[in-house]
Parts: C-alpha cells; structure tokens; sequence
C-alpha cells in the first residue's frame, strides 16, 4: 500500500537527512492528492506541517521525457520527491532575511532529493545533466529556478557535491547562516 510506502521513506530517510543537518519536524502530515496543480508532482504547505504528493502510479504517468530526472527509475524517483518534500519542511524553521527564500528552499531538496538515491539514480540523474563546470553562488537563484528548474536542480546537486563538506555547507543553510536568494532590486 502506498501510505505504508512513504511510512518507510520516511523512517529510512529521515535519520539520513539528519546525518546531513537536515532536521525533519515532528507532526508532518503526507497526504496523497490527485488534484494537484499542473506540473506539480508535491507540494509542502509552509507553516502547516502538511505535505500533498500525487499517488506513485499518477506521479509516474505525469513524468515527461525531457526532465532532469526522467532517466531515474520510477520507484526511486518517488521515494527521492518524498525526500525533497520532507527537506522543504525542515526548511520551513528557517528564518528568510528577504522577501523570499525559494532558491535556497529548493537548493537544499535538490541536493537532498539527490542525495537519498541509490548510486543508480544518481548516476541517472547526473547523465542527463550538461553542466561540467564548477557551479557558482550566482547560478543558483530564485530566477533560474523559476526559469529553468531542471538546470536548476542539476547545477544544485553539483554545487553541493563540489563543497568540501556538502553536509556542513548544509549545517549552514539550515542554520540560517547560507542563501542563494536575495532582495529584488
């Protein structure tokens, strides 16, 4: 059964995204939805502790060939949205300094996301990427995310694994001490 299903996730992932400063709160609800926005596969619901995800069999059938994460085998692919959604509520303690902090949100659930799969999915997810550089602050921003979230998430996994310590630099997102966004001019 599928609730069972994010019940493991869960019990799995949530002492990993520990290990790596990621502090999932207690109290989070996950709730299937199949009346999610377009191109929308989860949702977190800032300040609620609530999480809407589509069921594994409809988040299948909604993948599209030329995403970042469409060579990610279906079942992987699940449990890693699973795992960025439950980063986006450890990330909802933190304290934003601007208007809006989405690019730092989403950089720390790619990164995440990523790292909860197996060697195989990563290595899937990381053939698909066409950045071979190292990846700067300035390319992770809320207005390539919004433009490109793909890339996006590609270029915030290999900035994350370009850190010393991609763990620590996490420590310090969490923290509130690290941000890929700033206020608009």
């Amino acid at each position: 059964m599928a609730r069972d299903r994010i019940c493991r996730i869960a019990a799995r992932e949530i002492p990993k995204l520990a290990a790596c400063n990621v502090m999932v709160p207690e109290g989070l609800t996950i709730r299937f939805d199949e009346t999610l926005p377009e191109d929308c596969i989860g949702l977190f619901h800032c300040g609620e502790a609530f999480v809407r995800l589509l069921p594994p069999d409809l988040m299948a059938e909604s993948r599209k060939p030329e995403r970042a994460f469409s060579g990610v085998p279906d079942d992987l692919y699940f449990d890693s949205v699973v795992v960025h959604e439950l980063t986006h509520a450890a990330y909802d303690k933190v304290e934003c300094p601007f208007s809006d902090c989405s690019a730092t949100a989403e950089y720390a659930a790619y990164a995440m996301q990523v790292r909860s799969m197996p060697i195989a999915g990563r290595e899937a997810f990381e053939a698909a990427a066409v950045v071979d550089h190292r990846i700067t602050r300035e390319e992770l921003n809320a207005t390539y995310y919004t433009l490109s979230p793909d890339r996006f998430a590609q270029k915030a996994w290999l900035h994350f694994i370009q850190r010393e310590d991609g763990c620590d630099h996490m420590g310090q997102i969490m923290g509130g001490a690290v941000f890929f966004d700033e206020e608009p001019f």
